[in-house]
């Protein structure tokens, strides 16, 4: 795995580690061990499929369920995009990881806003695409309602709070 997407990977187990442990404690029954293993390895196949011109998140669940590891593939599956349908259902690691993964550019913690201009600007090649992406925004930003309504902070503080967490733990 390359250097960036390591770090990137790194970043984002940290912010959905973070999000998960103040979810667990309003109620919430996440899995940490496996939502962290999701969110370690929402990449894995990144590199490779730049080659084989497959989708990462479909090429990496493959590759983990072919090693046996069944409960990680839909987080890698579904690490790349909401579907509306999602947010009617309890919080999952999966949506843990996936707006985790958006909250990350490279190895920074960033507004929802900042890593879709990014995004955007990285991918949309046509209008219709970049319609779509914009159209997935919206899906995040409630997602992120959805997520922090249990939470006692507010998005704007994740990257403050998380970096500060991570620090009091090294």
């Amino acid at each position: 795995m390359p250097e960036h997407i390591r770090q990137h990977s790194l970043v984002v187990a940290q912010v959905a580690l973070f999000l998960a442990h103040l979810l667990n404690r309003n109620s919430h029954r996440l899995d940490l061990r496996l939502l962290e293993a999701g969110a370690l390895l929402h990449d894995i196949a990144k590199a490779e499929s730049l080659a084989t011109r497959e989708r990462h998140e479909d090429l990496g669940a493959t590759m983990l369920e072919n090693w046996g590891f069944p409960m990680l593939s839909p987080i890698v599956r579904e690490h790349v995009v909401l579907e509306a349908s999602a947010l009617a259902r309890p919080v999952t690691e999966s949506l843990v990881v996936n707006y985790a993964d958006k909250r990350v550019k490279h190895d920074q913690i960033v507004p929802l806003e900042e890593r879709f201009s990014d995004l955007i600007g990285r991918y949309a090649k046509t209008g219709e695409h970049r319609q779509w992406l914009q159209s997935k925004f919206e899906l995040y930003r409630r997602l992120e309602t959805k997520l922090f309504e249990h939470l006692t902070i507010v998005p704007e503080d994740l990257a403050r709070l998380c970096s500060a967490a991570s620090a009091n733990i090294s």
